[in-house]
């Protein structure tokens, strides 16, 4: 089991703000598990977030450079 963060602890690991993280869960990109009203992250979902967002810059490095 990974070890839950809390959204503060989101927000710095992946230097975003805590609102930031915020809306991100609003919008589904990010799924926290909810203790209570708390929010509560899994580091495997922060790394998906990332990865998505390299996989989506790299694609879109990739069409740019075609395009020229």
């Amino acid at each position: 089991m990974d070890q839950l963060l809390t959204v503060a602890d989101a927000a710095r690991i992946l230097t975003l703000s805590p609102w930031t993280i915020r809306s991100y869960v609003r919008c589904g990109k990010l799924h926290p598990l909810r203790l209570g009203r708390r929010l509560a992250f899994e580091q495997s979902d922060l790394q998906r977030l990332v990865d998505e967002a390299r996989s989506l810059t790299s694609t879109q490095q990739s069409s740019g450079e075609s395009q020229q």
